[in-house]
């Protein structure tokens, strides 16, 4: 029996909190995830997915660069670090799957480069200022347990504290799970 899709940890999940371990690239169970991740991505219509996301504490990310053709919008990152951020830093208004229906504008560096292996080993470097920059900033986050809303200043993650509960609630005692 094959194994079950796995689905989009809400807020107050635990492993959303968590630091991820080091994925072994270049593994079977790795790019069986990444596809896993990719699909998850695609059904959900985000533009980017951590594996803590998904309940799996590993350092793997997938974007889907929109701007692109399809058949080149999904990028596999495993084990990101960033390198460098440049330029200034801007709001924008930024989602994720993990807070269904909540997007706030954000303030983070323009650019970011950033070294990473692909799921077949090699090294790479991104370096990127535009909607990659913003996804995979937001994205590396998560991979240190931080959330969108932790870059927020106290005032407006206090306006959002009752959405914040709700969705607590939701991701507790619904689909979201408590790993």
């Amino acid at each position: 029996m094959p194994a079950a899709a796995p689905r989009v940890r809400l807020y107050g999940a635990a492993c959303l909190r968590r630091r991820a371990a080091a994925a072994v690239a270049d593994d079977p169970a790795t790019g069986a995830l990444l596809d896993a991740m990719w699909a998850v991505l695609r059904q959900g219509g985000g533009v980017g997915l951590a594996a803590p996301q998904v309940g799996r504490e590993l350092r793997l990310v997938v974007v889907r660069n929109p701007r692109l053709p399809a058949e080149r919008q999904r990028l596999d990152l495993v084990n990101p670090v960033v390198v460098e951020t440049f330029g200034p830093a801007e709001p924008f208004e930024e989602g994720c799957l993990s807070f269904p229906g909540l997007y706030v504008p954000v303030v983070r560096p323009r650019g970011v480069a950033v070294r990473y292996e692909t799921a077949a080993g090699e090294t790479r470097t991104l370096r990127d200022e535009g909607l990659v920059a913003r996804i995979v900033q937001h994205e590396i986050d998560h991979l240190d347990g931080v959330l969108f809303i932790d870059r927020l200043g106290r005032a407006r993650r206090w306006s959002l504290l009752p959405r914040l509960l709700w969705l607590r609630l939701r991701g507790l005692g619904g689909r979201g799970g408590t790993t």
